[in-house]
C-alpha cells in the first residue's frame, strides 16, 4: 500500500489543514516549505494563510465579536494584509487638525483608545472625549470641572488615569496633614460615564496605599507621581529626592522610588509593594527610574539596568525573575510601551465589536529613550518584548544577572536620538524623528528639519512590504560613550516619510493601531494647542 494513503498525505485536504491548523505558526511554514502535498493544501486554506498572517505579525485574534462571527476568513486574512501593507505607504500630507481646549493648552496630555485625556493639575480638571470618532467606535466625552473631580473631602488631585475601554477613571488624590506634617494619599476609582459614585466592577470606591517612604523632618524634599493601569491591575509611582539645604545651595542625596500595584476589581488593599532607590546628583526626579506592564502578569522596572518581574500573586511583593543589564550608564531612561496595544479585559471585547485582533505582549515592541553621563547623546532603545517570555533567553528565577550581550544585540536596534522628541511605538511598529540632512546628535537643534521613520519589526513585514520601504537586515554600529561603540541587529523595514516637519511638530509622537498623532506646541510655550491626526487605514478597526 502507497505510505502516502495511510499518514497524514493520505487524509482528505479538509483534515490535513484541520491537523496543521493546531501548530504554531512557524511550524506550519516548515511543514509546507519541504513538501509540495502540503504546500498546495495551506495555499487553498485561507484558515491556515490566515493563522500564520496573524503570527508573523504578532497578533493574537480576538474571539466572539460581532465582526469575527460574520466576516470570512478570507476576507479577514485580506483585511489584515491590506492593514499591514497600508503602513508601508502612510501619507504624512494627508491629515484632519482637532484643536485643544485653551484651558488645556498646558495640561497633562495622552492617548487612550482613540480618546484625547486631558488633565491641568493647577485647575484640578479633566475632560476626555473621542478623537475624530468612527462611527462604529463607542464614545465617551466628558469634562470634569474643577472641584468634582476627587470624591474625598480636602483632597487635591495630582495624577490621572483613563481607560475608555474599562470605562475607567483612576485619580490620586493627596491630603496635607499639617497636624502631623505628613501627606496622605489614596486612589479614587470611577466611572468615566458615571455619576460620581464607584465604578461598578471595583472592589471599591478607594485603594489604599502602603506606607510611603518618608524623609528626615529638617530635610526638605522634591516629589513625582505616576499612575498607570492595564486591565485588572493599577499601578502608583512616587519618587522621593530629599534635598538638604547649605545657604543657597542644595545637596540631592538618593531618591527613592516606592511603586504599589492592586488588583482593582478584587481588592483595594495590596502587599505588592516594590522600594528602589538611585543616586540622584542632578534633582531632576522621576527621570532616570520607570516601569511598564508586559503584559497581564509580569512587570518591568528600568533604573540604570532592568529588573523582571511577575505580578501573578498581588498578595506578596513581585517576584524577581530576571536582571537584565544594560550596556552602559545612562542618566535618565523612560520607558514606552502604549498600554491600548495590548489585550487585557472580556470589555474591551464587548466595547469593540468590530475588532477582530489585537498585539501580542509577547512579541512586540517596547522603546526606552535614555541620556549618557557627560555627554549630549541621547539613544533609543527598540527591544522585542520576547526577551522577557522566552525561557531560552536566559530569564532566570532569583538574582541572576544577564550581561547585555547575552540578551541586547540579537534582540534590539539603539539608535541615536533626539532627546527633546518622544518615539511612538505600537505593537511591531515604532515612529521615530530623524534629521532631514545628515547630521549627529550634536547638531539637533530647533531649527533642523526632520523626516518620520516608519520602521515594522514584525516577522513577516520584509515578506509582505511588496516592494515599498527598505529591508534593514545588516547590524548597526554607535558610538555611546567616548569610543565605546554598540552593535545590534534586530531586523526591520523601513519607511521614510517625503515630508519635512518642524521640531515644534515632532516633540511628541502618539501612535495607535490605525492612525499616527502629532501635538503642535504653541509658539511662545511647551502647551499644546492643536493635534494632527494622519489616518493609516479605513475601514475595520483593530487593536
Amino acid at each position: 500500500m502507497n505510505s502516502r494513503s495511510t499518514g497524514l498525505l493520505g487524509l482528505a485536504e479538509e483534515l490535513q489543514s484541520y491537523i496543521l491548523s493546531f501548530l504554531p505558526y512557524q511550524d506550519i511554514l516548515r511543514c509546507t516549505s519541504v513538501c509540495k502535498a502540503l504546500r498546495q493544501t495551506y495555499t487553498s486554506s485561507s484558515e491556515l494563510q490566515y493563522i500564520t498572517e496573524l503570527g508573523g505579525q504578532q497578533l493574537l485574534p480576538i474571539l466572539g465579536t460581532d465582526l469575527a462571527n460574520h466576516t470570512s476568513i478570507s476576507k479577514r486574512l485580506q483585511l489584515l494584509r491590506d492593514r499591514a501593507h497600508a503602513w508601508f505607504k502612510f501619507d504624512t500630507h494627508s491629515f484632519e487638525t482637532v484643536s485643544i481646549p485653551e484651558q488645556f493648552h498646558d495640561a497633562k496630555t495622552s492617548l487612550a483608545d482613540g480618546h484625547l485625556c486631558l488633565f491641568n493639575q493647577d485647575e484640578q480638571s479633566v475632560q476626555i472625549f473621542p478623537i475624530l470618532p468612527k462611527p462604529f467606535q463607542q464614545k465617551i466625552e466628558r469634562s470634569w470641572p474643577s472641584g468634582s473631580l476627587c470624591s474625598i473631602p480636602n483632597a487635591d488631585s495630582i495624577e490621572v488615569f483613563m481607560d475608555p475601554s474599562q470605562n475607567l477613571i483612576a485619580v490620586a488624590c493627596m491630603i496635607v496633614d499639617e497636624n502631623l506634617g505628613i501627606n496622605r494619599l489614596y486612589i479614587d476609582l470611577g466611572a468615566l460615564d458615571g455619576d460620581g459614585g464607584a465604578h461598578p466592577e471595583a472592589a471599591g470606591k478607594t485603594l489604599f496605599l502602603s506606607g510611603l517612604p518618608r524623609h528626615e523632618d529638617d530635610i526638605g524634599a522634591i516629589e513625582n507621581w505616576k499612575l498607570e493601569g492595564l486591565g485588572r491591575h493599577i499601578a502608583f509611582q512616587r519618587s522621593l529626592l530629599p534635598v538638604l539645604h547649605r545657604g543657597s545651595r542644595h545637596k540631592y542625596s538618593e531618591e527613592i522610588w516606592f511603586l504599589q500595584i492592586w488588583d482593582w476589581q478584587h481588592s483595594t488593599t495590596s502587599n505588592c509593594v516594590l522600594i528602589d532607590t538611585k543616586i540622584n546628583t542632578n534633582g531632576e526626579i522621576g527621570e532616570s527610574l520607570d516601569f511598564c506592564f508586559l503584559g497581564n502578569d509580569r512587570l518591568l522596572t528600568v533604573n540604570e539596568d532592568l529588573k523582571l518581574y511577575t505580578i501573578e500573586d498581588l498578595s506578596q511583593p513581585p517576584r524577581l525573575l530576571g536582571y537584565f543589564l544594560m550596556p552602559a550608564s545612562f542618566t535618565t531612561i523612560w520607558c514606552l510601551l502604549p498600554i491600548n496595544d495590548i489585550t487585557h479585559s472580556s470589555r474591551l471585547q464587548m466595547q469593540e465589536q468590530r475588532t477582530m485582533w489585537t498585539s501580542n505582549p509577547k512579541h512586540r515592541i517596547l522603546s526606552l529613550t535614555t541620556n549618557t553621563r557627560g555627554t549630549r547623546h541621547s539613544f533609543s532603545f527598540v527591544i522585542s518584548t520576547r526577551i522577557f517570555f522566552d525561557p531560552q533567553a536566559g530569564v532566570l528565577d532569583g538574582m541572576a544577572e544577564i550581561p547585555w550581550e547575552r540578551w541586547g544585540p540579537l534582540n534590539a536596534r539603539v539608535f541615536v536620538h533626539n532627546r527633546r522628541c518622544r518615539v511612538g511605538v505600537s505593537g511591531n511598529r515604532v515612529l521615530q524623528a530623524f534629521p532631514a540632512t545628515d547630521a549627529t546628535a550634536e547638531d539637533h537643534t530647533d531649527n533642523m528639519g526632520y523626516r518620520l521613520h516608519m520602521m515594522d519589526f514584525s516577522p513577516l513585514a520584509v515578506e509582505r512590504r511588496q516592494g515599498l520601504g527598505s529591508v534593514v537586515t545588516e547590524p548597526s554600529t554607535i558610538i555611546i560613550e567616548s569610543t565605546e561603540t554598540l552593535t545590534t541587529s534586530l531586523p526591520y523595514v523601513e519607511v521614510v516619510s517625503d515630508r519635512i516637519f518642524g521640531a515644534d511638530q515632532v516633540m511628541d509622537i502618539w501612535v495607535d493601531k490605525d492612525r499616527i498623532y502629532l501635538p503642535k506646541l504653541e509658539l511662545d510655550s511647551d502647551g499644546i494647542d492643536e493635534l494632527e491626526v494622519i489616518e493609516i487605514s479605513s475601514g475595520v478597526c483593530t487593536s
